[in-house]
């Protein structure tokens, strides 16, 4: 079982514990409604307002957690063997919470004394108007909830969104959270991923690397020579590195350059093994510039 997968199930572990709370607060609730009743009309006018808003609040929040904790244990149990997705727990998270946020303030309505169905169908053309100018925001909620259930994209997966490539840490639903080589935080908005290429390298069986350089044009200068020089520099991890799918490619000849650009693929993601490989081709390249 996977380090993250038992790290879920502890968290619904508490969230169970927390729901058998909330379940017997909701008893004892109805249990002592009377008395309860009776404590609210000391502060309250009508007191039967926020005895409303506390019921609909709790049970609603019962329900939705228990939905919640249905579907995520049927899921940890159904991916026992198969691959298994963090963030489809997550995306059932946001969902719960979304809910959780339209039960308090309906609530709230109830609180005040006000029907919800009326104060909704009043502000009709407000709401409108609110949709308006959130639409941004509102686009990517729905986009981050379909990347979460998506199996194209997962917590963990290393992957390049234009010129950003690192690994996702979180997805909200706003934004999507990488984190790249030089530890940085990368925020990009979930409609953008969407409407962008995307080079999802974890879901590949191997690991292609790439380098770019520029070498200046002189009479020594030869291609062949090169590639030679560089492929000795990884023969010593030819067990880790498909020697065959190494290229060295001419991109472009300028006046007083040369641009190259180099491709190998690794049979397997070893990252120490991949840093290695990239030290020794780029101190490779910058050998062969200065003796050019």
């Amino acid at each position: 079982m996977s380090t993250e997968k038992t790290e879920i199930k502890d968290r619904e572990k508490h969230k169970r514990l927390l729901f058998l709370f909330k379940l017997i607060a909701f008893m004892l609730i109805k249990i002592f409604e009377g008395p309860l009743s009776s404590f609210l009309e000391v502060f309250f006018t009508n007191y039967h307002a926020p005895l409303r808003a506390i019921t609909f609040f709790l049970g609603s929040n019962i329900l939705i957690s228990l939905g919640r904790i249905i579907t995520v244990r049927f899921y940890l149990r159904r991916k026992g063997k198969d691959p298994f997705r963090s963030n489809f727990v997550l995306g059932i998270n946001h969902i719960a919470s979304i809910l959780n946020v339209a039960a308090l303030l309906i609530s709230i309505l109830f609180l005040f004394g006000i029907s919800p169905i009326t104060f909704f169908t009043s502000i009709t053309i407000v709401a409108a108007a609110i949709a308006l100018l959130s639409k941004d925001y509102i686009t990517n909620m729905i986009n981050g909830l379909i990347i979460m259930f998506s199996d194209q994209l997962s917590l963990g997966d290393v992957i390049k969104i234009g010129d950003q490539q690192g690994r996702i840490r979180d997805v909200t639903l706003l934004n999507m959270v990488l984190i790249n080589e030089d530890a940085d935080i990368v925020m990009i908005p979930n409609s953008t991923i969407l409407t962008s290429q995307v080079v999802n390298y974890s879901k590949q069986h191997h690991k292609k690397l790439t380098f770019e350089f520029e070498m200046k044009i002189n009479q020594s200068i030869e291609v062949n020579q090169i590639e030679s020089r560089l492929k000795s520099a990884i023969l010593a991890n030819s067990k880790v590195i498909n020697m065959d799918s190494f290229t060295l490619k001419t991109m472009e000849i300028l006046k007083e350059s040369i641009k190259f650009k180099c491709q190998l693929m690794m049979t397997s993601t070893d990252k120490n093994k991949e840093k290695e490989i990239r030290r020794l081709i780029n101190q490779t390249i910058i050998e062969i510039a200065r003796e050019n």
